[in-house]
């Protein structure tokens, strides 16, 4: 039996199949974790697709106002739909939260998700299931949307807003300029301002940053003209050939007026009135002479009447009897009348100008007081010039300029002019969608015309101007002021220099505010863990 042994130990034939059958468990051990391994990688990588696409879901819903508060459903939605390789094992449901992220509050997105599932041989060797696990966050920032009341229009104009003088712009309402030049926005002089915020797809004046506190958002994309689709309107009156003219007032005079009349009788004998030289009196049937007064107050009398007292005497011959000759007898009726006048005055009115819608070839400049009914006047070529000395009132009105017209006003006297609006322009044929979005408009420069450098402002206290005066091809210099009490007023022009005086603290009538957006910022997602 020992020699067996030794024999056996000696012989080597048989090594490499004990050595498979010792090294076969740590083969089959090693294949079952591989195909284990395999499975938990395709597990993981698939939840982590779901849970990666679920928080960028709710992220993008976030930055929305009207998905803003279904951030979870958005989430939940979207990770069910990329779920679908493990839809077959246990998923259980994700959680989504808020959080924070940079400094931030709630300004993220955070998924977390597991799969859970019994594999063939990590089982054996654990006695239980395999859990596999992902998480995401997501970062958004929402898009801001900013209003103006001062839209410079012009792509590359360096200085398209200019701001000098000792003028004052304290209206918080922005500036803003579609300008790329690097200087679109410079100040030039020493004013006072307080915009609220500026606005620019180029470069902004440093002063800005060194003298306020306004927002400034330079080299801004989603800044754009807001009335770029839009196009005059030109109702069949509008096309109505017109002219501008002044009718010559009047003068109205009046004063307190006083007659006396007094009546005397006497009796005289002739052949004829003309010859009757002898008096008779004692005549039985007499006459009794008498006097009467009147008064009359504020009446109306001749422009040329002047203060004073005038006589007039009437005489009328009557034959009282049936004599011939020398004996008939004539009665003589004298009546003077006394008539005073006192207390004169005069009122003179203005010459006048009642303005009709239509085409004024030339233009409209004002030379009287001046009502304009409401409407759209196209002012074909010329300008729309209104001075100080006149009054001028127009609501419910538009200027449409074209061929080179501007507009230009000067204050020192009252003016009040108040844009159309949507019914006035729904009355005149316009369609109610194209009328809603030309509401409010105060002047609109047909884009075909010729741009100007002549439109100006120059108002002053007893300026009022109400709504928005849009001029896509000119530049207009502002150089006054204006109040506002029915809407805001908006300029928008393809440049805006504000010099001198210029002294505007508000845009908008209490408790009203511009609504037209002139930029939107880009709403961003990213993915951060």
């Amino acid at each position: 039996m020992g020699d067996f042994f030794k024999r056996l130990a000696r012989h080597t034939s048989g090594n490499a199949t004990l050595l498979v059958a010792i090294g076969m468990p740590a083969f089959i051990g090693g294949a079952g974790l591989a195909v284990d391994t395999a499975q938990w990688y395709m597990w993981k990588r698939e939840l982590q697709f779901a849970v990666d696409q679920a928080a960028i879901a709710g992220a993008w819903a976030r930055t929305q106002s009207a998905t803003r508060a279904n951030y979870s459903a958005r989430a939940l939605q979207e990770f069910n739909a990329n779920i679908s390789t493990v839809s077959d094992i246990t998923v259980g449901p994700p959680t989504v939260t808020l959080t924070n992220f940079a400094g931030g509050s709630d300004n993220s997105v955070s998924v977390r998700a597991s799969v859970q599932d019994t594999l063939p041989f990590s089982s054996f060797l654990t006695g239980k299931g395999t859990t596999v696990t992902a998480s995401a966050q997501a970062a958004y920032t929402s898009g801001a949307s900013f209003t103006s009341c001062l839209l410079a229009l012009d792509e590359d104009e360096s200085g398209a807003v200019t701001i000098g003088g000792s003028s004052v712009l304290k209206a918080k309402c922005g500036i803003a300029a579609l300008s790329t030049s690097e200087s679109s926005i410079v100040v030039d002089g020493n004013p006072d301002i307080d915009a609220g915020w500026v606005l620019s797809r180029g470069g902004i004046d440093d002063w800005f940053n060194l003298h306020t506190d306004d927002e400034v958002h330079d080299y801004l994309e989603g800044l754009f003209d807001p009335y770029a689709n839009l196009s005059p309107p030109n109702p069949a009156e509008s096309q109505v050939a017109r002219s501008y003219y002044c009718v010559k007032g009047t003068t109205t005079t009046r004063a307190d007026r006083s007659k006396q009349t007094t009546v005397t009788y006497t009796y005289w004998k002739g052949a004829t009135w003309q010859t009757a030289t002898e008096q008779v009196t004692g005549n039985k049937n007499a006459k009794k002479d008498y006097t009467t007064t009147g008064n009359e107050t504020y009446v109306i009398v001749d422009n040329t009447t002047v203060a004073g007292t005038t006589y007039t005497t009437t005489t009328t011959w009557t034959q009282t009897n049936n004599g011939s000759g020398n004996n008939i007898v004539w009665e003589k009726m004298e009546t003077v009348v006394a008539t005073t006048i006192s207390n004169i005055s005069k009122n003179t009115t203005a010459d006048l100008a009642s303005v009709q819608p239509g085409t004024y070839t030339g233009g409209i400049k004002v030379s009287c007081a001046t009502t304009f009914a409401p409407g759209v006047y196209v002012i074909d070529g010329g300008g729309v010039e209104i001075s100080g000395q006149y009054a001028v009132v127009g609501s419910g009105v538009m200027f449409v300029l074209k061929n080179g017209a501007y507009i230009k006003i000067n204050g020192g006297s009252n003016i009040n002019l108040t844009a159309i609006q949507a019914s006035e322009l729904v009355s005149r044929g316009i369609s109610t969608t194209e009328a809603n979005a030309l509401a409010g408009m105060l002047v609109f420069e047909d884009r075909h015309s010729t741009g100007t450098d002549r439109s100006k402002i120059n108002g002053d206290a007893s300026t009022v101007l109400n709504g928005t005066i849009y001029l896509p091809n000119s530049g207009i210099d502002f150089t006054g002021t204006a109040k506002v009490t029915s809407q805001c007023l908006m300029i928008a022009a393809n440049t805006i220099t504000i010099s001198g005086t210029a002294n505007m603290t508000t845009f908008c009538p209490p408790g009203a505010n511009e609504d037209t957006v002139v930029a939107t910022e880009v709403s961003k997602v990213k993915l951060v863990v």
